[in-house]
């Protein structure tokens, strides 16, 4: 089988997936146009006939079979994938905000019309966690999923680890182009809000918008709060989480956690992304590697492509798209919580007090003087999410606590 393919950008990433479709490495795959902002700029090694500013040329053309998406964003590209897949083109895609947005319309117009669309690309880069879950782990209960999903945070928070504050931490991703001059997205989370939506609905066969996770990101933490987790045998790490609490609920969260040093995900540290996947026949799986990159992100997208030269014509739904789960916080958690309290006695007994009466007890607590303030450091055992978050109202109006510094989830 034969594919003519339209590149929809010619950006870090699009520019590698071309060299290497123009490399002819790969037979009966033939690049015949590429989708650029400007055609005049020149690319080295790509022959500028290829070029168009014109969408319609590749989405209307009928001898394009396939177009591979790599504007990133939602629109226009939303509008191209749609256009495509209705002139009945297959899709290949590296957008994890598309895809875990408008997913559910753009599977089911697909299964309509008959093409496949895929996005390995669009979760962790180069590793190949999309079809690890579709394909290998189909015969598994998968009961969580646990990810490393953003580079940038997570060299962030290694540097951090190192010593680093997070200005500074900040500043050195930037100047490595690791991070946007605008990093709003990864420090926020929101790309790896998108990312474990769209891994979620595919390891629990429904589809979870975005819009259900819980998110919050890195700024909170400081140099000293990972000072006092090294100092409790603990690391800190950016996660996404999704866990199946039966059959029709399910916790899911992009949030800082906590993690033992025992833990293989505390070691992964620099721009690696790390996937962790548990089922029933497997145990628990984990997937380590390059989670952005042209090469490695260029490797999914054509490892995607040659997915759809060989499928035939069978076109699955990847999730169920008329079904949902209860979106809940009744997740069973530790928690990490720092105070800066008053430097004063009775002040550990009040906020035990107070814990104890919303349910919580207190598994580790380190206390240190600061100037005209104390610097409280609590681990908790395990309990119910919602409880822990109700409860830190009550610890705020105690007149001892000056300020909760940070309150992370334990892993």
């Amino acid at each position: 089988m034969s594919l003519n393919i339209g590149l929809l950008g010619c950006g870090t990433i699009g520019y590698q997936v071309a060299l290497e479709l123009i490399s002819k490495k790969f037979e009966n795959l033939n690049l015949k146009k590429i989708l650029v902002k400007d055609s005049k700029k020149i690319r080295e090694n790509i022959d500028k006939s290829l070029f168009t500013t014109k969408a319609e040329e590749i989405l209307q053309d009928p001898n394009i079979d396939l177009i591979v998406e790599v504007l990133g964003n939602e629109q226009p590209a939303l509008d191209y994938v749609l256009t495509a897949i209705n002139q009945k083109k297959h899709v290949v895609t590296a957008n994890k905000e598309l895809m875990a947005k408008h997913g559910k319309k753009i599977f089911s117009l697909a299964l309509e019309q008959g093409v496949h669309v895929q996005m390995e690309a669009a979760v962790a880069g180069g590793i190949p966690v999309i079809n690890t879950v579709q394909n290998d782990l189909k015969a598994n209960h998968i009961t969580e999923i646990i990810g490393i999903l953003n580079g940038t945070t997570n060299y962030i928070l290694s540097e951090m680890k190192g010593g680093e504050e997070f200005e500074e931490a900040l500043k050195q991703a930037q100047e490595k182009g690791y991070a946007e001059p605008d990093p709003t997205n990864d420090l926020e989370g929101y790309d790896s809000k998108y990312k474990i939506s769209i891994l979620a609905s595919l390891a629990f066969r429904k589809y979870i918008s975005p819009d259900s996770v819980s998110c919050v990101g890195i700024r909170s933490i400081s140099k000293k709060d990972f000072d006092l987790a090294k100092e409790m045998g603990f690391s800190i790490k950016l996660l996404g989480r999704a866990k199946l609490l039966n059959d029709k609920s399910l916790s899911i969260n992009v949030s800082p956690y906590l993690i033992s040093l025992d833990n293989p995900l505390s070691q992964v540290d620099g721009v690696l992304n790390a996937v962790e996947i548990k089922g029933d026949l497997v145990g628990e799986l984990m997937l380590i590697g390059a989670g952005a990159g042209p090469k490695p992100t260029a490797s999914s997208i054509l490892g995607d492509i040659l997915t759809i030269k060989n499928k035939g014509h069978k076109v699955f739904l990847p999730y169920n798209c008329k079904e949902s789960f209860v979106i809940t916080d009744k997740n069973i958690s530790k928690f990490y919580l720092r105070l800066e309290v008053n430097d004063e006695k009775g002040v550990i007994r009040d906020i035990g007090c107070v814990l104890a009466e919303n349910g919580l007890s207190i598994e580790a607590i380190v206390q240190k003087k600061e100037i005209d303030s104390a610097c409280l450091t609590l681990i908790t055992h395990e309990i119910e999410e919602a409880l822990f978050f109700s409860s830190l109202k009550s610890v705020e109006k105690l007149s001892s606590v000056k300020k909760i510094s940070s309150n992370f989830r334990v892993l």
